[in-house]
């Protein structure tokens, strides 16, 4: 798990989208600006003052799915292989999401492998696994059954998460993973937003 948490933190810090600087063009005069900071531009004579500010939730729209995330997170994308296209947003301490879009086979049929490749290591290491399964009705009105997974081992605990949703020859594979150690809660908050705004085209 650990090996895997490194890969995941190596294509989160690789694949990062920097979006800190802007051009702004007003009646064919351009200037470079970054976030949250005051501009001066004359327009007609006429000084006027201007800002652009990111919003504190974002949009993450794909042509299958879309979701929203805090703007605190950055998401990282990666192919995978052919037809198969991974998102990650994580915490410092390594709770996140990871997306897998498939597009030409239905993956729902992974749950239950992608949930014991993510757990064993862990229950071997002497962690108790308590399964939860429950259903879950998205933003969108698609029914998902989530495949649940709480592990503790000595008051600290790690909760994963699976689910699938597929069409015909395509679909979304969907992990969350709570680790605990977030100040505020931060990948507590993270994972409910996703649940909560998830919608599926």
């Amino acid at each position: 798990m650990k090996k895997l948490f490194f890969i995941l933190f190596c294509l989160l810090f690789s694949n990062t989208f920097a979006q800190t600087n802007f051009i702004l063009t007003v009646n064919n005069q351009s200037q470079e600006i970054s976030l949250d900071t005051d501009y001066e531009f004359k327009v007609d004579g006429k000084a006027i003052q201007i800002s652009v500010k990111e919003k504190d939730t974002l949009l993450y729209n794909d042509s299958f799915y879309n979701f929203k995330y805090s703007k605190k997170h950055k998401i990282s994308k990666v192919k995978l292989d052919e037809g198969i296209e991974q998102i990650v947003l994580m915490t410092a301490v390594g709770s996140g999401i990871i997306i897998q879009k498939y597009d030409s086979f239905d993956p729902t049929m992974l749950q239950e492998m992608m949930l014991n490749e993510v757990t064993k290591e862990s229950v071997n290491y002497g962690y108790t696994l308590e399964r939860k399964d429950y259903d879950r009705t998205l933003k969108s009105g698609d029914e998902l059954g989530v495949l649940k997974a709480k592990l503790k081992y000595k008051g600290e605990f790690e909760i994963y998460e699976v689910s699938a949703l597929g069409k015909k020859d395509e679909g979304i594979l969907i992990m969350t993973m709570n680790l605990g150690g977030d100040e505020d809660n931060e990948g507590e908050e993270m994972i409910n937003l996703l649940w909560n705004t998830l919608s599926v085209k």
